[in-house]
């Protein structure tokens, strides 16, 4: 087949910065404004950071320090304020810095940017590797060895601020108000929005800003804030900076010791992105090692040909994974990945898949069947989509690897037999003892709904198997479509079969070969492969409707269980969403919000079942909490 995709343009997208440059200077055109002076660092320093004396407070910093910014632009106060943490603060401190932007600047116009500034400004380097899609929602990114967290919002600022009132319970403790000036911009500069930053901020709480605008000394007074205008001459008269003089509320306990059930990705993720918080981790697992024996996994995102929270959920997870499996050091050469059409994602669907994220970034790219046959090195009859960030994972190294931190013990030989939570902790029954922790978290794959209070979830185990070929002349990258082919540790394999019941390994292998072999032809015209060696076996935990289950547990009436979390359910695309998964369980513990925004998190919130249990009962595995179960085999 020789179809081109062609992408339209979608309605209802981000609208990007439209920018012309003065030299090294970016300039709105949307709003006839600077994003900085020529002396942008120099500025940054005498308008955000001296007024709230950010350096001091960096030097006394003790675990995570939060700055709040209106206007992420082109990154300048992000990079300099990081910059000035990783030179004050003590090693044990981590920044998070919370950023809201209505109209992101286009990946090659960051690049421009960052290359102008990242020999001064280092931070440009490590952001421009993982420079953040144009989707609209959260995006986070870990810099720095982990030591500074972005989470910017694209999209409205009181729509992201709003967001995460009520989930950020760790109070912002310097704001930098820099929305372009409330002449240009009026919308942003507002009443109620004062109100939001108020509600994320304590008594200790500072803020500055550019324009000394009456109205916006005004509004912040309002609001709580002790505002006094800082002497900027000679470059202007006056910027603000104030302190805020309300109260916080109450947050609640973050978490000292948890427990994780389970040690195959989703466990291994949730157990470091939790100790990288500064939190105790024990992690249980019934088997001896690491329990991830595939001998080959993809990296991928299927897209959906839509912009709903779904669709957007799954590009967010992949985007993310993939600069978490960057830091880990742990991925298969080569890099990147070919999706071509199948029975379950045909052209069509590939190309509206296209249209809805071309304009987004070069994540993603539609390529014609000749571009496609150059990537693969090797003729290909089709087009389809390539994901230049898509790669095989050694899952093995990668769990080994995620599990090796001073805060995590890991538990090999295992069994968890049940959870008792009261109001003060999570007591753990094993064979050896029972474990008492803060918070429990069931990362135990379809095994989790064995506990009596996740066994409303509707989760069955799905096996699956690879086999090793061998191929005359294979591609240079991996190419997933009816199945897929990636490289295994000396050569070629192709996958997975889905078996809702376990085949015999014979079984599985011919319909592995046949399908591919089906495939194979049509997409190169080469003879059908033969069987290269032994297969490799394991299984995915599925839920009813595909979808990741990650947060709470809930009763029967749909009030949350304390102190119990879920991630589990990835299916066949864990790679892309377990680790966006454990970043989320990990927030929450910490006091922070997950990123995502409330209407995603509800579509992989477990909720979902006891909504659903109301209307038409129990399927796909969930039993009543008073069935009998067996022992949960972690």
């Amino acid at each position: 087949m020789t179809d081109v995709i062609t992408p339209t343009e979608p309605p209802g997208r981000l609208i990007p910065a439209q920018l012309h440059w003065h030299g090294d200077q970016p300039v709105s055109r949307q709003f006839g404004d600077i994003y900085h002076a020529p002396d942008g660092a120099a500025e940054v320093e005498r308008v955000f950071i001296a007024p709230q004396h950010l350096a001091a407070r960096f030097n006394a910093a003790r675990g995570v320090f939060t700055v709040g910014e209106l206007g992420f632009g082109s990154a300048l106060n992000f990079a300099v304020v990081g910059q000035r943490f990783l030179d004050h603060a003590p090693a044990g401190a981590r920044l998070h810095f919370i950023s809201v932007e209505k109209h992101p600047l286009r990946p090659d116009d960051f690049a421009r940017a960052a290359a102008n500034r990242r020999t001064q400004l280092p931070l440009y380097g490590d952001l421009l590797r993982h420079y953040p899609p144009l989707l609209a929602g959260w995006h986070r990114r870990h810099l720095a060895g982990g030591r500074i967290c972005l989470s910017v919002f694209f999209g409205d600022a009181q729509t992201g601020l709003d967001d995460i009132v009520g989930r950020q319970h760790v109070g912002v403790l310097a704001w930098l108000l820099d929305g372009f000036a409330p002449a240009q911009n009026p919308q942003l500069w507002s009443d109620a929005l004062w109100q939001r930053i108020a509600r994320l901020s304590g008594p200790a709480t500072t803020v500055a800003t550019f324009t000394a605008a009456g109205a916006v000394r005004r509004g912040l007074g309002a609001a709580g804030f002790s505002m006094r205008k800082v002497d900027q001459r000679p470059h202007k008269r006056h910027s603000l900076a104030g302190t805020y003089g309300g109260t916080a509320a109450a947050a609640p306990a973050r978490a000292r010791a948890v427990v994780v059930v389970g040690a195959g990705l989703a466990g291994a993720a949730t157990a470091r992105q939790i100790a990288e918080r500064g939190i105790a981790v024990t992690v249980l697992d019934r088997a001896t090692e690491p329990p991830n024996r595939m001998a080959a996994t993809v990296l991928h995102c299927r897209l959906l040909p839509n912009t709903g929270a779904a669709g957007a959920l799954r590009c967010a997870s992949f985007n993310y994974a993939t600069a978490w499996y960057d830091d880990r050091h742990t991925q298969r050469l080569p890099r990147g990945l070919l999706q071509l059409p199948s029975p379950g994602m045909n052209l069509l669907r590939l190309t509206q898949a296209a249209a809805v994220y071309a304009h987004t970034g070069s994540w993603v790219r539609a390529v014609d069947a000749h571009t496609a046959s150059a990537l693969a090195g090797r003729r290909l009859n089709s087009s389809g989509l390539f994901f230049p960030h898509g790669r095989c994972i050694d899952l093995e190294a990668l769990c080994r690897d995620a599990l090796q931190h001073p805060l995590i013990e890991y538990r090999t030989g295992v069994t968890a037999r049940a959870a008792t939570i009261n109001a003060d902790s999570v007591r753990i029954a094993t064979r050896n003892g029972v474990l008492e922790a803060d918070h429990i978290v069931l990362c135990a794959a379809a095994a989790t709904n064995s506990f009596t209070q996740a066994r409303y979830l509707e989760l069955v185990d799905v096996a699956g198997q690879i086999d090793p070929i061998e191929l005359t002349r294979p591609p240079a990258i991996p190419i997933l479509g009816d199945g897929f082919l990636a490289p295994l540790a000396g050569g070629w394999g192709v996958g997975a079969t889905y078996e809702h019941q376990p085949w015999p390994p014979q079984q599985a292998t011919a319909a592995n070969l046949q399908r591919f072999a089906r495939w194979w032809r049509g997409l190169t015209g080469d003879d059908t492969p033969r069987s290269a060696g032994a297969p490799s076996r394991g299984s995915r935990a599925v839920a009813s409707d595909r979808r990741p289950i990650v947060g709470g547990a809930y009763d029967i009436d749909g009030q949350r269980l304390p102190r119990l979390l879920l991630n589990t359910g990835h299916g066949s695309q864990g790679t892309a969403s377990a680790p966006f998964a454990a970043e989320c369980i990990a927030s929450e513990l910490a006091g922070e919000f997950a990123p995502a925004t409330r209407t995603e998190l509800a579509t992989i919130s477990s909720l979902r079942f006891r909504l659903r249990q109301a209307r038409r009962g129990l399927r796909h595995g969930a039993r009543h909490e008073h069935e009998d179960a067996s022992e949960t085999p972690v």
